[in-house]
């Protein structure tokens, strides 16, 4: 088993006023924090309530975008007519391929956190494509909830990359026994709340460690209200 740990106070801090931004993931960064596998961006982002500039419109080509709207509602925009909003808990997915003109914003009066998860897209060139998920707390609550899957199954969605995201709640003490896809992916594990335990190893909140080099993986939630997000990849 190999392991990197990446702990909540080494994230990379970025304060725009509008905007808070932790980001575990940089190009320019150290060679752990580059990527990890086809996942090379993470930001845990922070939006003040009502804002409706954002980053303006700006250009994206070539990367599966993520977006985890955890509290609050996103307004997402395109150059192409295309206005969505997505209320927590809910995911966007965003082909970006040949190339597409976007901005998102805080479509409330409460602040907007959602996660955004880059990947590296397993074809370059393709057509731009969206995909919205939004489901219920009670739907991952005391189970892993796969809301990302390699295969398009109902209740889920698929980005052009080989790639398995899960949300978990658990309100008591649990054993969560993960096995990966194929014996040459890893698992990049996210504590979103709570406490958990992963190869002798407790994560707090917003914690994260990436995992490869296993079949399997047994993660241990303690105490109430833990939430984690667990990434798979090929590496």
């Amino acid at each position: 088993m190999k392991t990197t740990i990446h702990r909540n106070n080494t994230r990379i801090p970025h304060d725009m006023g509008w905007i808070k931004i932790n980001a575990s993931f940089r190009p320019d960064a150290e060679p752990t924090r580059i990527r990890f596998g086809s996942l090379v961006n993470l930001d845990d982002a922070v939006i003040k309530p009502n804002e409706k500039e954002g980053f303006g419109f700006h250009p994206h080509r070539d990367m599966e975008i993520v977006s985890l709207i955890l509290d609050g509602t996103m307004d997402h925009k395109d150059r192409e007519g295309n206005d969505t909003i997505i209320k927590s808990p809910a995911i966007q997915t965003i082909t970006s391929g040949a190339g597409i003109i976007h901005n998102e914003v805080n479509a409330d009066d409460v602040p907007l956190n959602m996660l955004q998860i880059w990947f590296l897209p397993n074809e370059h060139g393709l057509a731009p494509n969206y995909s919205t998920l939004e489901f219920s707390v009670a739907s991952f609550t005391n189970t892993l909830k796969e809301i990302i899957s390699p295969i398009p199954e109902e209740g889920k969605v698929s980005i052009a990359q080989n790639v398995k995201i899960s949300i978990g709640q658990y309100s008591d003490a649990s054993i969560i026994n993960y096995k990966l896809n194929n014996e040459n992916h890893g698992v990049y594990i996210m504590v979103l709340e709570g406490r958990v335990i992963v190869d002798n190893t407790t994560l707090e909140k917003r914690d994260a460690i990436g995992v490869s080099e296993i079949s399997n993986i047994s993660i241990q939630t303690k105490g109430c209200n833990t939430k984690i997000l667990v990434i798979e990849v090929a590496l």
